[in-house]
């Protein structure tokens, strides 16, 4: 299976290559005030060199002290994005590199890159085609939804193999149509047909950080995903809906607003809601017989949510509240469905920490007061945040959390130095009562 996932994304790659050379080709043909030296010359690089350490500490020693874990990498991002070509095309490509140093020797966390010393991967090779009403975008790309983003937070970003259409019919609104067939998690080094839901060595993957139950390692590739979304934003409201069709998975309807009133002081009340209906009978989980929580029957999943805040001059702070309903006879009593986001905590619900949230933790609902606000010139941004879970299957837990990001000015500019914590108490993670994430992340951005 791994020799065949390797000619797919062989042939994937020469036809992309393919449809650039014969872009560039075509624009030096055509183009009458455009020749392959300007094309070169107005070429666009940037990227950024990320060093990551992270611990995982739980408590009591007695018994999670084999548990603890740790991680370091030093990746490099680095992104090519050519000049407008031939009336609009444009070609763009990501390399992402991740080194441990030898520093991942003993006990190291899998979720930062996998359980190898080295990740090289191809994180981006597109085609795109753009005008001032639409842009087409077809390859390897980075996606920028709710449920399907870079989800970034450790140090290589998630991409997908896809078809994007993004339509601006009018001023402020967007029209989105997407088709994936494929995508790369964050610690994989080429595009599988899987998602977070197939166990982490699925045809030769190596995706790790995935969520705990998962269907069966001889099951058949995914289907892939057809999302439809829009988004508008314009005079203080932001608000997007989507539909997702998670082949196999769960049809997935997904809204949400916010509203910022401009008082003109500087001191701004914001207000928002969000809410997601997922449904799918004869899923791939009802194939393979998988049962969270000892519920399994057919994927039935409402979502509500709601937060108020305000917006003060360099800061915010906002409360949040969402909440998972429970349903006996659905999926897991009515768990999120999100192949893409479980057990990252990168999902866009309002309630969910750095390290976990209602898609992980199940049905029940969840409250979170967020805190930030930057001094020194803007160059120190502090967060602080607290959420306390009440779950069905999971019982209460809290989660407190201190983030403090120094970005630093004139030479040094691009330069940043950020630290996260947080403990979660409550809920028995590798049979501890509480554990404590330390990221420490050094990155300079060109």
């Amino acid at each position: 299976m791994r020799q065949h996932r390797a000619r797919e994304y062989l042939k994937g790659l020469s036809l992309a290559i393919a449809l650039t050379g014969a872009g560039i080709c075509t624009a030096v043909g055509t183009a009458q005030a455009q020749t392959l030296g300007d094309i070169v010359q107005h070429t666009k690089v940037d990227g950024n060199v990320r060093a990551y350490y992270f611990t995982r500490q739980f408590t009591p020693q007695a018994t999670s002290k084999k548990n603890n874990v740790n991680a370091f990498s030093l990746a490099v991002r680095l992104n090519v994005t050519t000049a407008p070509f031939a009336g609009g095309f444009g070609i763009g490509a990501t390399l992402l590199t991740a080194q441990s140093l030898g520093h991942n020797v003993s006990r190291p966390d899998s979720t930062l890159m996998g359980p190898d010393s080295q990740v090289t991967a191809l994180g981006q090779l597109y085609l795109q085609y753009k005008q001032p009403l639409y842009m087409v975008r077809v390859g390897d790309q980075i996606l920028n939804t709710p449920w399907m983003n870079a989800s970034d937070s450790r140090v290589m970003p998630v991409s997908f193999q896809a078809a994007l259409v993004d339509i601006t019919p009018i001023e402020h609104l967007h029209i989105y149509g997407i088709r994936e067939i494929a995508w790369k998690s964050r610690t994989s080094k080429n595009y599988f047909k899987n998602n977070l839901y197939y166990p982490s060595t699925w045809g030769g993957d190596s995706s790790y950080g995935g969520q705990p139950y998962t269907v069966n390692n001889t099951s058949q590739r995914a289907s892939g995903t057809l999302a439809f979304g829009a988004s508008y934003a314009n005079m203080g409201l932001k608000a997007q809906a989507w539909y997702y069709n998670f082949y196999q998975f769960a049809r997935t309807f997904y809204g949400e607003a916010k509203y910022t009133y401009d008082t003109g002081t500087g001191f701004n009340p914001v207000i928002g809601i969000q809410a997601m209906r997922q449904q799918q009978s004869n899923s791939m989980f009802n194939q393979y017989n998988v049962k969270p929580n000892g519920l399994g029957g057919n994927v039935d999943s409402t979502t509500e949510g709601a937060m108020i805040g305000v917006k003060v001059p360099h800061g915010m702070l906002a409360l949040s509240y969402d909440k998972v309903l429970y349903r006996a006879n659905a999926f897991g009593g009515g768990v999120v469905i999100s192949p893409f986001t479980a057990n990252y905590a990168t999902d866009p619900l309002w309630t969910t920490s750095m390290i976990r949230g209602l898609v992980e933790l199940g049905p029940g609902h969840a409250w979170k007061i967020k805190g930030s606000y930057k001094i020194l010139n803007d160059q120190l941004k502090l967060v602080a945040a607290f959420t306390k879970y009440t779950t069905q299957f999971k019982g209460n837990s809290t989660n407190l959390y201190f983030d403090a990001t120094y970005s630093f000015h004139g030479a040094l500019k691009g330069l940043s130095l950020r630290d996260r914590v947080e403990i979660s108490r409550g809920h028995r993670t590798n049979g501890a009562d509480q554990f404590v994430y330390n990221r420490v992340i050094t990155q300079y951005t060109f």
